[in-house]
């Protein structure tokens, strides 16, 4: 079946089409246990996140993108600060002009042109991408260099770079060193060492057409810095190679340069997983050229931010060194960079330090403000976010339980529990409150990957739990009290004697409408195993019937060279992502379903269930729409994408919550699709967007249309708050007297039909 994308007045050329079926939004409103609203509470989480500037909707304020190495997800947030209040708004909108990167993203202005050029590691090359923006940001591929663990001279002795130094997992340095306004490239030397590399940068000049980028290795030990004996060190012995101290493990090893006294060198802050009681270094820069490296770090301060910061300070942090509250100099963010978590205890919240810079970029007196910069703001609950609705409370709304591993730092990953929230609104309005972060107490029990769900398959009109485990097993804790108050108790961790190979996510729905719940379990191996309940209503009784449900198979093929026996090329398919399907079921314009799977990859994948389900499912690839270009897509949600699926607008269609491996949430709101015979008109209402939502005192409408719009701002009880006219873009401002509370916008123009949406105001 074609799909044909709706957006306005538009004549069907096909017996039938539909709209795009979900939308990222921001509906459901989300309320801490104090009543506090999350005013970026669907926005999915930071676990190693690494900051850059750039104005990428052009209203003169640098916005942030943020690359997270956990999944490899890029995100840009719009700087919406005002009057001295620091605030930013997500934009997912942006994300579709960035590479599909690892290790680092980072945007850094190459030829001093004014245009942050973009610097990412793709596949195994350090990648360069022009900025070419005019009128809106467009990124284009230029140079790759080749990355090598290690770098040896040539036979001639020089050291002409033939590709770039980069050990996994550190972050390098893009800084003009020498002062020449071009960015040259430090990095770590050697996996077992700590000494620097320094390529500069020799491009003649900054046209890339006839100057196309060049770097030259010219110290191989740079500042004499390097480790002796399990400590850091000045003045080293200039080795290429490194001989002092073999390591058990690669540490992780990252570099902030910055002009720290304002004298015009670049002392440095280096990050290394080494010393957990020693995160970072501060190393004061001498500038004594000793011939066989230059600039000489004289000093070392192992407690440059003090003990009570310290303590806070993730191993090994990423350091970003950007300007956050306008003023026009550059503030400082260390977050977490360490993924290895079976070496160290990596912070997955409370792990995004930012200072504000009250002194100068060179010459900076940092001043710590939070430890929660944007991660606060967001539900992250550290790392694997497993949600799903009930109605636990009987009261006729969808409630929210969402599993999750905690932060690693205090639960090492093996204390899953399950957080609460109670919808305290309504089944139309939902406002979800947190109750509970550790709902029954579960942490004490030491699950792992745990994936719940509720069934009623007794019969008693009242939910019970069912826990998938890591184990592949899964748990029972039967409801002994009632559908209003329910109390649960352990039954058993073997429920039906299932066992997977690892990671189980059960799914209930009568497949075969024979009036009892079939079960649909996904696993580690990315296939559905459906076992059909041949028992009653009161007592079920499953067996496997189809191990490999619909054909679907959500892991991961790619294809990679190998050297074979006989010395010659050929290549090979490998995993690139494991399964771990996690099924739900959705339900489309009131009539049809679907199965939509959560993946390790973290896309969802979405697949139509045909009446015959001997059949293979239908995928539908590209169920999403993209903002900014209006194609269709299908978003990547990062790694270990998990969905919850419940209909919380009451339009008879489903919505979902993806949980992630970052620690958060996103959700999608289910459109109705549209169906018209040929030649015959069809509208349907076009959604827009408020930015920033939460907002304070401003706003802007994209409208996705040229023509002005009348709007109206109205309360829950119809109140009319503000009216007038404006266009896509423009900036409304609200009264200072509107207090903060929940609103409605709704906009008329004369050949658009919108739909309503939700306006928060959280001053």
């Amino acid at each position: 079946m074609k799909k044909v994308l709706l957006l306005s007045i538009i004549c069907v050329f096909a017996s039938h089409s539909y709209a795009q079926l979900f939308e990222i939004s921001n509906d459901p409103v989300f309320q801490k246990a104090n009543g506090e609203v999350y005013n970026m509470a669907l926005v999915g989480g930071l676990n190693q996140p690494h900051f850059s500037t750039m104005d990428f909707d052009k209203d003169g304020k640098l916005d942030l993108l943020a690359f997270d190495k956990e999944g490899n997800k890029t995100m840009v947030f719009l700087n919406t600060s005002q009057n001295g209040v620091i605030s930013y708004q997500y934009a997912p909108k942006f994300e579709y002009l960035f590479p599909q990167a690892t290790e680092f993203m980072r945007l850094v202005d190459y030829n001093d042109d004014g245009k942050p050029d973009l610097w990412a590691f793709v596949d195994d090359s350090l990648t360069f991408y022009e900025n070419r923006s005019t009128t809106s940001p467009e990124f284009a591929e230029g140079v790759k260099y080749t990355t090598f663990d290690r770098l040896s001279p040539n036979a001639v002795g020089d050291y002409i770079q033939r590709g770039f130094n980069h050990i996994r997992g550190c972050q390098p340095a893009f800084v003009d060193l020498d002062g020449d306004k071009d960015i040259d490239y430090v990095a770590n030397l050697n996996l077992n060492g700590s000494q620097l590399i320094y390529s500069r940068n020799e491009a003649a000049g900054n046209d890339f057409a006839s100057n196309p980028l060049q770097f030259e290795t010219v110290d191989k030990c740079f500042g004499g810095i390097d480790e002796y004996a399990g400590k850091m060190i000045t003045n080293a012995q200039c080795y290429f190679y490194e001989n002092y101290l073999k390591k058990k493990h690669t540490a992780s090893k990252t570099l902030l340069f910055f002009d720290e006294d304002e004298d015009g060198d670049l002392d440095l802050l280096y990050g290394n997983s080494e010393k957990e009681n020693i995160p970072i270094y501060f190393f004061h820069n001498d500038r004594v050229e000793l011939g066989y490296y230059k600039d000489t770090f004289a000093s070392i301060d192992t407690n440059y931010f003090g003990l009570t910061i310290g303590e806070q300070i993730p191993v090994a942090p990423n350091m970003s060194y950007v300007d956050i509250d306008m003023d026009g100099e550059l503030d400082l963010i260390l977050s977490t960079n360490e993924r290895e978590t079976s070496s160290y205890p990596i912070r997955q919240a409370d792990n995004a330090l930012l200072f504000l810079n009250k002194g100068k970029t060179e010459n900076p007196d940092f001043e710590f403000v939070r430890n929660d910069f944007l991660v606060g703001d967001m539900l992250d609950f550290g790392s694997h976010t497993a949600p799903t609705f009930a109605d636990l409370d009987g009261d006729k709304d969808m409630d929210l339980i969402i599993a999750t591993n905690g932060d690693h730092f205090y639960t090492l990953d093996s204390a899953d529990r399950l957080i609460y929230f109670e919808n305290i609104g309504s089944s139309t309005e939902p406002i979800f409150k947190l109750v509970d972060e550790d709902y029954l107490g579960l942490s004490a029990n030491r699950y792992m990957g745990l994936r719940p769900t509720f069934a009623d398959l007794d019969g008693d009109k009242d939910l019970d739990l069912y826990l998938g485990k890591q184990d592949g097993s899964i748990a029972e804790y039967i409801n002994s009290g009632s559908a209003t108050d329910p109390l649960f108790s352990f039954s058993t961790q073997n429920f039906g004697g299932i066992q997977m190979t690892s990671s189980a996510a059960p799914c209930f729905y009568d497949m075969d409408k024979d009036g009892t719940l079939d079960m649909i379990l996904g696993s580690y191996s990315g296939t559905l195993h459906y076992y059909e309940n041949k028992g009653t209503a009161s007592v079920a009784n499953f067996e496997l019937v189809d191990d490999t449900l619909g054909g679907i198979v959500v892991s991961q093929l790619v294809r990679v060279s190998k050297i074979n026996p006989d010395g010659t090329l050929g290549d090979t398919l490998k995993p690139a992502n494991f399964g771990y399907s996690a099924p739900q079921i959705v339900q489309w314009n009131k009539s049809s379903i679907g199965i939509v799977v959560g993946t390790d990859e973290g896309v969802l994948r979405l697949y139509e269930v045909p009446s015959d389900l001997d059949q293979t499912f239908a995928e539908e690839k590209d169920f999403m729409q993209q903002l900014a270009t209006l194609s269709a897509y299908n978003q990547d949600w990062g790694t270990k994408s998990i969905p919850a699926v419940a209909d919380l607008d009451g339009d008879g269609i489903s919505d979902i919550l993806v949980g992630n491996s970052r620690g958060g949430v996103n959700y999608l709101k289910g459109n109705e699709r549209v169906t018209g015979s040929i030649g015959s008109p069809t509208i349907i209402a076009q959604p827009f967007r408020i930015n920033p939502n939460p907002a304070q005192f401003t706003i802007t409408i994209s409208a996705g249309s040229a023509t002005a719009f009348t709007y109206a701002i109205h309360t829950l009880t119809g109140q009319v708050i503000a009216r007038g006219t404006s266009q896509s873009g423009v900036a409304i401002h609200l009264d200072q007297a509107v207090s903060n509370g929940v609103y409605f916008v709704q906009l008329q123009s004369d050949d658009v039909y919108f739909t309503t949406q939700k306006l928060i105001i959280n001053r």
